[in-house]
C-alpha cells in the first residue's frame, strides 16, 4: 500500500492547487542537480533514519534513497503522493507537516525541500520538525532574491492581469518569504550549505511556456485560455523574458541541530513573552 491518508491531519485548504500541478510536477521542474543531492546529503551525515516533510512526487525522495537514506515522505497532497508512490518510495503518508503523526524523536533527522517559503508558520513547521527529530533539522530553500525567481514573478503577474481581463482570476498567490526570511533570522541555523548554479532555459519557447505553466496558479486556467494569454504577452514583447536568459540560482540547505533548534524556540518564546515564564 503506497500510503495512508489521515483526513484529521490535512491542511486542506492547500491541497486543491498541489492537487491540480501534480500531473505536470516533475515536467515543469528540473530535477534536483547533483550539487543539491550532494549539499542535502551532507547536511544529513551520518543520519540515514529521515522524514521528508512536503515529499511532492519523490523528486528529492527518490535519488536519496538511492543513496542509501531511509526515507519517510508526508505530504497534503494525495496526487503528488501517488506519484511518489509510482517511483517505488515505500513509506509515504498523507499528513501535515504542522502536525505530524509521529512520536517524538521517530526519526533521526528531518528534512524540509522548497516547502517553507510556501507556508504561513514556518517556525511552527520547524517545531514540529524538531520535534520528531532526534538529530538534525535540514531544510532546502531557493535564495528568493535572485533575479531569475524576481522576473518570473513580474511575468507571472502580468499573465494573471491578462487572465483576469479574460474572466479567470488566478487563485492568490501564497508566498511567504518574509516569515520565512524572519524565522531564519530569529533561528539562525548552525551551518548553511550554500549551492550556485549556472542552468540555461529549454531552448524550445513551447517548453518554456509549459515550464511556467507548472507555477502560480496556472494550472486553472483551461488550454485556449493559456494559449491566448501567451499570444497577448508575446505580443507586448514579453517572451524574451521568459527564458531568463542563462543563469545563476542560489539555492541554500539549513542546518539546525535539534537540542540547538529547540534551544532557540525556546528562547525565541520567551522574548516574545517579555522574559515571562509560565
Amino acid at each position: 500500500m503506497p500510503f495512508l491518508p489521515d483526513p484529521r491531519r490535512l491542511l486542506s485548504r492547500s491541497m486543491p492547487e498541489f492537487d491540480l500541478v501534480a500531473p505536470l510536477y516533475d515536467a515543469t521542474r528540473r530535477p534536483p542537480s547533483p550539487a543539491e543531492l550532494g549539499a542535502v546529503a551532507e547536511a544529513l551525515q551520518t543520519c540515514t533514519e529521515v522524514l521528508e516533510a512536503g515529499v511532492g512526487t519523490g523528486r528529492f525522495a527518490k535519488p536519496l534513497s538511492d543513496r542509501g537514506f531511509h526515507l519517510t515522505g508526508v505530504d497534503i497532497s494525495r496526487e503528488m503522493l501517488k506519484r511518489a508512490g509510482e517511483k517505488g518510495l515505500p513509506r509515504l503518508l498523507q499528513a501535515d507537516v504542522h502536525r505530524l503523526p509521529f512520536r517524538d524523536g521517530a526519526f533521526e533527522a528531518s528534512l524540509i525541500i522548497h516547502v517553507l517559503q510556501l507556508i504561513p508558520e514556518p517556525a511552527r513547521a520547524l517545531e514540529e520538525l524538531a520535534r520528531v527529530a532526534r538529530e538534525r533539522v535540514v531544510a532546502h530553500l531557493p535564495d528568493h532574491r535572485s533575479g531569475g525567481l524576481a522576473l518570473r514573478g513580474e511575468l507571472l503577474q502580468r499573465y494573471g492581469e491578462i487572465a483576469a481581463e479574460m474572466g479567470h482570476p488566478l487563485p492568490p498567490r501564497r508566498r511567504f518569504w518574509e516569515n520565512t526570511e524572519r524565522v531564519l533570522r530569529d533561528l539562525p541555523p548552525e551551518r548553511v550549505f550554500v549551492v550556485e548554479e549556472d542552468i540555461s532555459p529549454p531552448t524550445d519557447p513551447e517548453m518554456r511556456w509549459r515550464d511556467l505553466r507548472g507555477f502560480g496558479g496556472l494550472i486553472t486556467v483551461p488550454p485556449e485560455m493559456h494559449e491566448r494569454i501567451v499570444a497577448r504577452l508575446l505580443e507586448e514583447g514579453r517572451g524574451d523574458e521568459l527564458p531568463l536568459g542563462p543563469r545563476t540560482r542560489t539555492l541554500r540547505v539549513a542546518v539546525w541541530e535539534t537540542s540547538g533548534l529547540r534551544q532557540l524556540m525556546k528562547n525565541r518564546s520567551e522574548r516574545r513573552n517579555g522574559g515571562l515564564r509560565f
